[in-house]
């Protein structure tokens, strides 16, 4: 061939190959293989990771999806990269090609898992919008509705749904549509939906891990609604896909918690499996989870002391696991709560379950408010029990409670040397269960407080006593057959012929220091006077007291709640919490024993008959009312006050007067009573002023109130000093001010309720002005009381009415009294008469200037 014809040739191929590069098979060829193929793997190897690494909760309801984690997008962060930059030169290079929409999917996933949210719902809108490809379109629609799923939009999720529910899904998308919908329920909490979502497409689902968890979630949901034969076969389902190992570990404990608990022969099996789980090394790490698992099937079994050995066995495994243990905890403290109804014991595992529990778990917000009512109801009981042992133990005689002191101690030394001795043996065994089951027996002998705590255990060491050592007289050395002389020595002691006294005698005599020491501790604790004896009541009344609260509203126990309530009603029947109790009672019964209710409501009635519940039970309206009498007290209020600010004091006494005798039983009265104290500084002078504000101070011994009325008390004696005058006569003659009608009498001669009552009468039978009667002691020395009518504008007024009661005085029946004197006063000088005690002085003053 020619030069010519290799040219000619040459530039043909060149001519046909530009021309085929620009056809859109070989933009289909490039955009799959040299950029969709690999940006897709990367991304396929980025969440097979995030797979692998998740760490799923087993002991929970297992998620469908494992959550994105930040950490392994950021280690995979030069893999995403590669993978967004070959999708995105795809689309730049070959955008006739058919794979420009597939590419756009990988931007959009690569964004999801940078939680680049806004950016993916983008995407994935543009490709649903523009994509011709059916198939692509639904996937963008499903990835979509994930993403609005973890972005929290729960109703553009559902807008999502709709338009995926017009498509024609094939099946590859069918399938993932229903996984994200059992994935939506489960997230909402709607597990039947979930289960439906689930059962539907499990048999389908084409990826192996994914189909396992689907059986495995099928299996627990029915494991949940006791559903124990469907929940064994799900568990079968997952087992045979050849799950991942922590997968299949966890299947197989699922499998044989669900055991047929009616056949020996299953149960059996079931064990020999544990026992060959315990014994392969591999699951070293999982010993906490077999025993848990051993126990949740003795539980199903109702052998409630089995399955307390084997989370106890949990608990002392190898490696813990912090949520297994918790969840082992929890178990034991859920059956001393429901099953035998031992809070103390259920207070001390319901601790153990929140110190130990992930903070994650679901209901962890339950089991701690669950711990911390227990808590509160223990530390109850521990006073009642406590308190009940030190009284009893009160009543022994000296030598009693030393030997009781003696056998306490005795038997703590023997608990904790056979404790060190099981610590140091530290056998960690399946045959170590019988080891954790007696534990378990013996925790039940005791809380771990002190054995004079449990009143059983006193009154059973009382028996023993005598039964050991008969009756013996309260004096010291009892134990000794033969009395020794002060200063003989221990080796001269005679001992007696009885061994177990001889060893006894031996252990005392060699007491530690510490021991003594703990002994006089003890011995201390124990009341000995009244008042410490009175201490331990009142504290044993308000821990019943509070016991029945917590029983009630935080237990929901009402039958335990009433029990405590009448036992404080029976022990302490006039307690300070006699009332509250009472009506505590009353609730309690008002629903279904309306007899026992009305019965506690009677007594209520009767014997508080001026507490606020004895008002409530006789009218449920009391405090409706109660505030619309405050609130109209408040108006009549502001109208005395605008009066007495005004200067018209006699006006403002009177309906002061008249509002107090018009309103109790109302939460504003002091306010009033205080006003009324006020007005009679203006009214009848200093002494009376001084003498309401000290009853009033008396009568509300705190609050603001009563601080305003002591400062008001400071300035009293300054402004009687200035009224004090230094003439002829010490009482004023500045008579342009209001006056009083005063009756002095000797108060042992004459009776003062029924002076004040006849002057009362007469001043309704004579005055159409309202005069007002009060009494003050005068003199205590002489006996002598004074009664004053007030008040009167002038000085006339006041010499006019008492003209007139001096002739009705005349009428009156009393006895002969050399102090009986009737007479008119100012209010100034009424302040001094009270200050001097000069009542003959004063006399002689008004006989001067009033006559």
């Amino acid at each position: 061939m020619s030069h010519k014809s290799v040219h000619i040739l040459t530039l043909l191929v060149a001519i046909i190959f530009s021309t085929a590069c620009g056809t859109k098979a070989y933009q289909n060829i490039n955009a799959r293989y040299n950029g969709y193929f690999y940006a897709n793997e990367y991304v396929k190897e980025v969440y097979k990771e995030i797979e692998d690494t998740y760490q799923y909760n087993f002991n929970d309801l297992l998620k469908i999806y494992p959550d994105i984690d930040s950490s392994t997008i950021q280690g995979n962060q030069d893999k995403l990269d590669d993978a967004f930059k070959k999708s995105s030169q795809v689309i730049e290079w070959y955008p006739g090609s058919d794979w420009v929409d597939d590419n756009y999917l990988v931007i959009g996933q690569i964004r999801y898992f940078r939680a680049e949210f806004q950016f993916a719902v983008e995407t994935f809108q543009y490709v649903y919008n523009k994509s011709e490809d059916a198939p692509t379109r639904q996937k963008a629609l499903i990835l979509l509705m994930r993403t609005y799923m973890d972005m929290g939009e729960i109703e553009l999720t559902r807008e999502v749904m709709d338009y995926i529910e017009d498509e024609n899904l094939t099946v590859e998308n069918a399938i993932n549509y229903k996984l994200q919908e059992a994935y939506l329920h489960q997230r909402l909490g709607e597990t039947d939906l979930m289960r439906e979502d689930l059962a539907a497409v499990v048999e389908y689902i084409p990826e192996r891990d994914q189909r396992g968890r689907a059986n495995f979630i099928l299996g627990q949901l029915a494991e949940r609604e006791g559903n124990f034969q469907s929940a064994f076969a799900y568990y079968n389902q997952a087992i045979r896909g050849n799950p991942p190992y922590e997968l299949l570990f966890h299947t197989q404990l699922r499998k044989m918690a669900v055991t047929d608990i009616r056949s020996d022969d299953a149960v059996e099996k079931a064990y020999k499996f544990y026992d060959k789980l315990l014994r392969d090394g591999k699951n070293t790490e999982y010993q906490d989870k077999i025993y848990y698992s051993m126990g949740r099937l003795e539980q199903r079994r109702q052998e409630y002391q089995k399955a307390i050995t084997h989370y106890l066995m949990a608990l002392e495994a190898e490696q813990p696991n912090p949520r297994t243990q918790g969840l082992a905890s929890l178990r034991i403290a859920q059956i001393y709560y429901d099953e035998f109804e031992n809070y103390r014991y259920s207070s001390t595992y319901y601790d153990s379950t929140v110190l130990k529990l992930p903070k994650d778990e679901p209901g962890f917000d339950r089991i701690e408010a669950r711990q911390k009512v227990l808590n509160e109801l223990v530390t109850e009981l521990n006073v009642i029990d406590k308190n009940d042992s030190l009284l009893a133990l009160s009543e022994l005689s000296d030598v009693q409670l030393d030997a009781y002191l003696d056998q306490y101690l005795d038997k703590k030394e023997a608990a904790e040397e056979a404790k060190r001795k099981k610590q140091n043996s530290n056998q960690n065994t399946f045959a170590g269960a019988n080891r954790t089951i007696d534990n378990s027996a013996d925790q039940q002998q005791g809380d771990g407080t002190w054995y004079f705590y449990n009143i059983v255990a006193v009154g059973q060491g009382q028996q023993q006593f005598q039964k050991d050592w008969g009756n013996r007289p309260n004096e010291d050395n009892w134990r000794r057959s033969q009395k020794t002389s002060i200063g003989t020595t221990t080796a001269e002691v005679t001992n007696s012929s009885d061994d177990s006294l001889n060893t006894e005698v031996s252990n005392n005599n060699s007491t530690s220091p510490s021991r003594a020491a703990e002994k006089a501790s003890l011995l201390e604790s124990v009341p000995r006077s009244k008042e410490e004896k009175e201490v331990l009541n009142g504290e044993i009344a308000s821990a019943l007291f509070e016991s029945g609260r917590i029983y009630r509203f935080g237990l929901e126990r009402e039958d335990l709640s009433e029990q405590s309530y009448l036992t404080l009603l029976d022990r302490y029947p006039n307690s300070v919490l006699r009332l509250e109790t009472l009506y505590a009672l009353y609730t309690l019964n008002e629903t279904d024993n309306i007899n026992a209710a009305n019965g506690y409501k009677e007594t209520i009635i009767e014997d508080y008959p001026d507490s606020l519940i004895a008002k409530l039970l006789i009218n449920p309206n009391y405090l409706v009312e109660k505030e619309q009498r405050n609130q109209e007290l408040q108006r009549v209020y502001e109208n005395i006050y605008i009066t007495y600010e005004s200067g018209n004091y006699q006006e403002a006494d009177q309906m002061i007067r008249q509002a107090l005798a018009s309103f109790e039983d109302v939460d504003f009265l002091p306010n009033v009573e205080l006003l009324a104290a006020i007005i009679k500084g203006r009214t009848e002078g200093l002494f009376s002023y001084e003498n309401a504000l000290e009853e009033f101070s008396e009568k509300y011994p705190e609050g603001e109130l009563h601080d305003y009325a002591q400062t008001l008390l400071s300035k009293v004696n300054p402004a009687k000093e200035d009224i004090i005058r230094s003439d002829d006569f010490e009482f004023s003659e500045d008579f342009v001010q209001l006056h009083l009608v005063a009756i002095s009498f000797n108060i042992e001669l004459n009776d003062p309720d029924a002076i004040k009552t006849y002057v009362e009468n007469f001043n309704e039978e004579n005055f159409t002005q309202p005069l007002s009667v009060g009494f003050l002691s005068f003199d205590e020395e002489t006996k002598t009381g004074m009664l004053f009518v007030n008040s009167f504008k002038t000085k006339s007024a006041s010499m006019t009415y008492n003209l007139a009661l001096t002739k009705a005085l005349n009428e009156l029946e009393r006895q002969s009294d050399p102090i009986f004197h009737n007479f008119a006063i100012s209010r100034d000088n009424f302040t001094m008469l009270f200050q001097s005690k000069k009542l003959e002085d004063y006399l002689k003053f008004n006989k001067r200037f009033y006559q």
